[in-house]
């Protein structure tokens, strides 16, 4: 793009053709005031509090949309734009009942902050309002349309970033509202998949979360400090807010990023939500039916014995949470596979992990990366979502597939067994139990992608048209799937077929259960699954108490004869198997690394230092080594980045045989 050159406020800013008014002057550092604009959002010009003038135009222009050209003169503080902006101000307050001292989000609304900026002491016009209904049908969100001033940020973020499309306008003039699927209350409609991304962008008090309007506002709040969630492999960033101590609420990053700063109802909900757990504060050894609290000293020793007899016997494990960092899968991985000697590792997910690497191996041989980062899916024009449910198992993924087939106009293919997850938006829909049947019909549309025999179903048909036009598609491959391993490489097969090539890998994305599933598949998951037959003597949980554990898990611990669970909260059944609790940092006073399946590895902060009596894992370990005469050593395990290292371009991918996965 050519450059040019305009002045604003006196200020020369050099810009790229095509940049508005507002992007340059915020990338010089000039404040124009705006209400209705949000970045990453699409600029509508609805407020008009960014009007500015221009030398040689008679009009006020709305920065936000208009196209700054070379050698023009910006002006943004004259008293003709203050009395402008004034005048819009007090016709918003005039619209609706903006009465500040009985809003719930005074001191944290926009609207209140540009009145005070403006010096606005009072409102000439008469309130002709009426009053308007406070839609509180929805358990996790409140929508009260007096307080509403029609900026549409949660109409434009519900439909650009997640893609549901729920909220609208309805009716005309001083009666318009913003309402839910064309005319719903909001806890009514069947598109909404209570993300809060609305109540995030709000600018006033309309759209609030029930849960967190009263637990401080975001200027009460005493730091805020970025993160991310590590409820799912997306590894989605995030700001926490703190106050008095406590995570007040936590929202997404930046609407600009590829995930549009959003959070899925776990990422939301469930991160500050579990801070009201109960929380383990110090060691607990179990006395009959209840616990007693210990000192480190006596826990450690106890655990020291239990474990050195057990582990000579061959009859000692360790049970990790995939929702570890990278930091903590190090250092057990250190203790128990490099300094034990132990080969009974495993995580949570562990059977999950085993699925997708058996059927990823064949093309991890040939040097290609098997998949690409989740965020590839935005641009892509074709999307194959094979056996998933992106809604349940990583909801970002699925705003992520309806925002590239609504708004870029991607082809959606579904095949699975069960519902469609995307029904209403999907150009081809087929019906395919998993086993041999959904391995016939991956086998198909690859021989039809690849020019030969068509196949008969009407489904298939358009599905394998779909894929031998698309230019950049997409394989969206479920958890399910990888029960199957053969249906794996049939997935990945058909994406190499369907030349689905990304710089970063083959063009799959799979749903793999767990913020830092890469991480512990490079550090703690076993070769094999040794976790559902084992009668151990010694079992180890390290459990950060976010997520449920699994059948498999529970039976396993029911079966050891001496558990220990070193959790941050005292959730059941977990220590209900429990014989001694360690007290462990929650997820807002941990730190390290996770390895995203956005092929980035993220940063988690500290967001609360650590309170009661804890240890880190690290001086644990080192402690109960030296308590077994042993020294820790150092974890062979590689970094996470380095998990399925790209050695070729996935170009160079070729199509294998089940043969090399069976």
């Amino acid at each position: 793009m050519s450059d040019i050159t305009l002045v604003i406020d006196g200020v020369e800013c050099r810009a790229a053709k095509g940049d508005t008014i507002l992007q340059v002057a915020r990338r010089n550092d000039i404040y124009i005031p705006t209400l209705c604009w949000m970045e990453g959002l699409t600029p509508i010009g609805s407020c008009r509090m960014c009007v500015v003038e221009a030398e040689g135009n008679p009009k006020l222009l709305t920065a936000c949309t208009t196209p700054a050209e070379n050698g023009m003169k910006i002006h943004t503080k004259t008293d003709k734009l203050k009395q402008y902006r004034l005048q819009i101000l007090e016709l918003l307050f005039a619209g609706r009942n903006h009465f500040c001292m009985f809003c719930s989000q005074t001191g944290d609304c926009e609207l209140q902050r540009l009145a005070i900026e403006h010096g606005m002491d009072k409102v000439r016009y008469p309130f002709l309002y009426e009053p308007f209904h406070n839609d509180a049908t929805d358990p996790n969100i409140q929508l009260d349309h007096n307080r509403c001033i029609l900026c549409l940020r949660c109409i434009r973020v519900c439909a650009e970033k997640v893609g549901a499309h729920t909220l609208d306008l309805e009716k005309r003039g001083w009666g318009t509202n913003v309402t839910a699927d064309l005319g719903k209350m909001l806890g009514e409609s069947d598109t909404c998949v209570s993300c809060g991304a609305c109540a995030q962008v709000c600018p006033t008090g309309t759209i609030t979360l029930r849960d967190f309007v009263y637990r401080g506002r975001r200027n009460d709040c005493d730091d805020q400090v970025e993160s991310i969630c590590p409820l799912c492999s997306l590894g989605c960033r995030i700001k926490a807010y703190v106050r008095t101590g406590s995570v007040a609420r936590v929202e997404g990053l930046s609407a600009n990023s590829p995930d549009g700063g959003q959070l899925c109802h776990r990422g939301r909900w469930g991160l500050p939500k579990s801070t009201e757990r109960d929380r383990l504060k110090a060691p607990m050894i179990r006395t009959g039916s209840s616990f007693r609290e210990a000192s480190w000293e006596e826990v450690l020793n106890l655990i020291a014995s239990k474990l050195g007899t057990a582990s000579k016997a061959n009859r000692a494990g360790a049970l990790l949470s995939e929702l570890s960092t990278d930091e903590e899968l190090s250092v057990v991985s250190s203790f128990f596979r490099d300094t034990m000697k132990m080969e009974k590792v495993d995580g949570f997910y562990g059977n999950l992990l085993r699925g997708f690497v058996k059927g990823f191996q064949p093309f991890a041989d040939q040097g290609v990366r098997p998949f690409t980062g989740a965020h590839n899916i935005l641009g892509s024009d074709a999307i194959v979502v094979i056996g998933a449910d992106p809604q349940e198992e990583a909801p970002v993924a699925a705003s992520y597939i309806r925002v590239s087939t609504i708004i870029e106009r991607a082809k959606l293919i579904n095949l699975s067994a069960g519902k469609n997850p995307f029904d209403g938006i999907t150009d081809a829909d087929i019906r395919a139990a998993l086993g041999g049947e959904m391995e016939k019909a991956l086998i198909s549309l690859r021989v039809a992608v690849e020019g030969g025999d068509e196949p008969e179903d009407p489904g298939m048909k358009e599905a394998a048209r779909i894929l031998r036009e698309a230019r950049k598609p997409v394989f969206v491959i479920g958890s399910g799937l990888a029960e199957h391993p053969a249906l794996v490489t049939e997935a990945l097969n058909l994406a190499v077929a369907s030349k689905a090539f990304f710089d970063d890998g083959l063009g799959a994305v799979p749903m793999l259960r767990g913020g830092n599933c890469l991480g512990a598949l490079n550090t703690v998951i076993g070769e094999s699954d040794w976790l559902s037959e084992s009668e151990l003597d010694f079992l180890y949980v390290l459990s950060t108490g976010m997520v449920d554990e699994d059948k498999r898990s529970l039976e396993a611990m029911t079966r050891a004869r001496f558990v220990v669970v070193h959790t941050p909260f005292m959730v059941h059944p977990l220590v209900n198997m429990a014989d001694v609790l360690l007290p462990a940092p929650a997820w807002f006073e941990r730190s390290g690394h996770y390895c995203t399946l956005e092929g980035e590895r993220r940063r988690m902060n500290m967001i609360v230092p650590p309170k009661g009596n804890l240890k880190g894992l690290s001086v644990i370990m080192d402690e109960l080594a030296g308590k077994l005469g042993l020294e820790l050593q150092p974890a062979s395990a590689a970094p996470c980045e380095n998990v399925y290292e790209a050695k070729s371009p996935s170009a160079a991918a070729r199509t294998v045989s089940l043969k090399e996965v069976l």
